[in-house]
């Protein structure tokens, strides 16, 4: 018998609590990589864990830092974070975290592209925003996509997701929008985002200014999976 498969992408977006990367590297290996976190958490539906830290290094502390994890058990991703010993080991590593539920976009391109051999770097760029109305932003940004892949990928473009926040049951229809995009390169990737025919379809798609940002994988071992 056939499952349907469903995927929901976990965001924890925060200012670290160590005084260095390092030290915060140490911290996160030994609670969230801890081996056995990692199998509870995979055998709750935890299928990736990915960490970023921003493009530009900050000016004192460890600063900002991301985690990306994709789950495929909503249940699993509602237990696993319910366990009060996760949570304080979240507290340890974050003075300060926003933990948001995104669902895939229904209906909004999205797209993978692989790379070529010996491209190893990768730049991921987020941008979060509230859409004007989902049906409205679905057209305006399949428009913008199908219109400028060419242009992304030449840029160093890897792929394009969308997503949508989670609306808790019984609730209104969520309209805050979250874009997920992997590079290559920066070098090109600042222009892409400045082409007339991109801001041409996302400008319109929000009620307010996208809140963007660049990430990096950061420095050092750290645990992945």
């Amino acid at each position: 018998m056939s499952k349907d498969l469903s995927l929901f992408l976990l965001s924890i977006r925060g200012t670290l609590a160590s005084p260095t990367l390092e030290a915060a590297r140490k911290l996160h290996n030994s609670t969230a990589g801890a081996p056995a976190n990692i199998t509870a958490a995979q055998s709750l539906g935890d299928v990736s864990h990915m960490v970023h830290v921003p493009l530009e290094a900050p000016q004192k502390g460890a600063g900002e830092f991301l985690i990306l994890d994709i789950w495929n058990n909503l249940e699993g991703l509602n237990n696993f974070f319910a366990n009060p010993t996760v949570q304080e080991q979240a507290g340890q590593i974050f003075t300060r975290r926003d933990p948001v539920v995104w669902t895939p976009a229904e209906g909004f391109v999205s797209y993978h592209i692989p790379a070529p051999s010996g491209k190893n770097e990768r730049f991921v760029t987020t941008a979060r925003a509230k859409v004007k109305s989902v049906e409205e932003a679905r057209k305006l940004h399949n428009s913008a996509v199908a219109n400028t892949l060419n242009k992304a990928r030449k840029a160093g473009n890897l792929s394009h997701e969308s997503y949508f926040r989670m609306a808790a049951p019984g609730s209104p229809e969520a309209l805050e929008w979250f874009g997920v995009d992997v590079w290559m390169r920066p070098d090109d990737m600042m222009s892409y985002y400045e082409d007339a025919d991109f801001l041409a379809g996302f400008n319109e798609m929000f009620t307010d200014e996208a809140i963007t940002a660049v990430w990096v994988h950061p420095k050092g071992d750290w645990v992945e999976w």
